[in-house]
């Protein structure tokens, strides 16, 4: 007997099984029910949450569910479907409650798509939003977060615009300590990235964040300065993943679905996932993902810039400023340059790097 439809409207083999002996057409029938079901179950409840910030002094007519303006039920219906796949800790912890505020940040547009298509409401549904950062630098690794944000956080917007690099300091801080939060950062080495290409390597780091952030039981956070940094920086020739999270905030009914920055999706992926163009501008789980990478990655750079101090690498991060070509020229390749990266590539050096000819 398969088990129970997962999601609605979603065509991923990894999130929709129904019974061996089922036919299509009893298939749709069986989702239609459900769904049907699911639909009347949330609408008592969001009439109920409504109704439950009614007081004594106003008259039951001001909280009319069905009179309501249409803007208003979806925002109420919008905060029930997050609410009721917010992960729940162990029953020793205090509950989670995850914020709603008005804050400025992304909106989670495709996250509620996803949780709203649900059919098994005992199932909780998160959403990972996954980016990367640093395909395009001549030095460093390219690094991948993978991150499942339960409350807003202001500021969450694609990393990229954000160009003062203590405001996003002052965010990464933010989402790390916001309640809930479980993520996992991937960081491919400069040596892998020439053994199997950036774009394989990227692809890599994706399933390596996201295969983490479904198992989280460990807590090793990356700290600005501290010694975890320094080992991490200090692991150039290795790629490694860096979590941050509790099992406390594990369900054993959840299930996982990926949303990906970009147009390509890995292989092999541990979840059903979809790619967004351009989505780190466009969804919540995705700008968080886009900072978390961004800021790991500086830091990991502010470290390399300590080891290989004549690349003045904290100032450009690795990428192929008129400055940082000089200095290869004059001092030859770090082991964390990407030789396989134009104009490094059309350079020949020696084992320790010093350029030949």
């Amino acid at each position: 007997m398969g088990s129970k439809i997962a999601l609605a409207g979603i065509n991923h083999p990894s999130s929709i099984e129904v019974g061996e002996t089922a036919t299509p057409f009893l298939s749709r029938r069986m989702a239609r029910h459900s769904s049907a079901f699911a639909g009347q179950r949330r609408s008592a409840r969001l009439q109920k949450l409504y109704l439950s910030g009614a007081d004594d002094s106003q008259s039951s007519e001001q909280y009319n569910w069905n009179a309501l303006p249409k803007a208003k039920r979806q925002k109420a219906k919008n905060q029930l479907i997050l609410s009721e796949n917010t992960p729940r800790p162990s029953s020793n912890t205090s509950p989670l409650v995850p914020s709603f505020a008005n804050v400025q940040c992304l909106p989670r547009t495709r996250e509620i798509q996803l949780l709203d298509a649900q059919i098994d409401l005992e199932t909780k549904l998160a959403v990972i939003g996954v980016d990367e950062a640093g395909r395009g630098p001549l030095a460093g690794p390219v690094v991948v977060a993978a991150a499942i944000v339960p409350s807003n956080i202001a500021g969450i917007i694609d990393s990229k615009k954000i160009t003062k690099e203590d405001e996003r300091e002052r965010i990464y801080e933010d989402l790390i300590r916001s309640p809930g939060i479980r993520y996992a950062v991937a960081v491919v080495s400069a040596q892998r990235i020439d053994e199997i290409n950036i774009l394989q390597a990227t692809l890599e780091g994706m399933r390596m964040a996201v295969t983490a952030v479904m198992d989280i039981d460990d807590v090793v956070q990356l700290n600005k300065g501290d010694d975890s940094t320094r080992a991490s920086a200090e692991r150039s020739e290795s790629s490694y993943v860096i979590t941050s999270g509790s099992s406390n905030n594990k369900n054993p009914d959840e299930t996982f679905y990926a949303l990906i920055d970009g147009n390509k999706i890995p292989t092999e992926m541990p979840c059903p996932c979809e790619s967004l163009v351009k989505g780190d501008g466009r969804e919540y789980s995705i700008g968080a993902a886009s900072i978390l990478a961004k800021v790991t990655r500086d830091r990991l750079m502010h470290e390399y810039n300590n080891m290989y101090p004549r690349y003045d690498l904290s100032q450009h991060k690795g990428y192929p400023t008129a400055a940082h070509m000089n200095a290869v020229k004059k001092f030859g390749a770090s082991p964390i340059h990407r030789r396989t990266f134009a104009p490094l590539k059309h350079m020949q050096f020696d084992e320790h790097g010093n350029i030949i000819g």
